[in-house]
């Protein structure tokens, strides 16, 4: 189907990375990509932590534009500008989850953000 978006796909399959060193030759390492810690996913939306810059300060509320499979604790966010950054999942607290979830949930069905019970609530 024209315009449907495959899911992202978090495998932890080792890779092989090329480089060359300061003698000119080329070094091979395989790397494994760490596990997903979190349950962000593209276009859902965050709300940032801490300050990064002038464009990106805290208390701002982000759109996830991407996470690159071989890095997934490393979110790509998009302000309301248009401009782009990067932060760690960290970083975010998750505000709304928009994106389709692979359990087969409606995100729109569910609360999005969890409530911390960290703290004994009385009622």
């Amino acid at each position: 189907m024209a315009g449907e978006i495959a899911p992202l796909v978090f495998d932890r399959r080792p890779y092989t990375v090329y480089y060359q060193d300061m003698q000119g030759k080329v070094q091979t390492i395989k790397r494994t990509p760490p596990p997903k810690l979190h349950d962000i996913l593209p276009t859902d939306t965050v709300d940032l932590i801490s300050t990064k810059s002038d464009d990106f300060r805290a208390g701002d509320s982000l759109t996830v534009q991407n996470i690159n499979p071989r890095y997934p604790n490393t979110l790509q966010v998009r302000n309301n500008g248009g401009e782009t950054t990067f932060v760690e999942y960290f970083d975010v607290n998750l505000r709304n989850e928009v994106a389709p979830r692979l359990d087969g949930r409606d995100p729109l069905d569910q609360p999005a953000v969890k409530i911390s019970n960290r703290y004994l609530t009385w009622p």
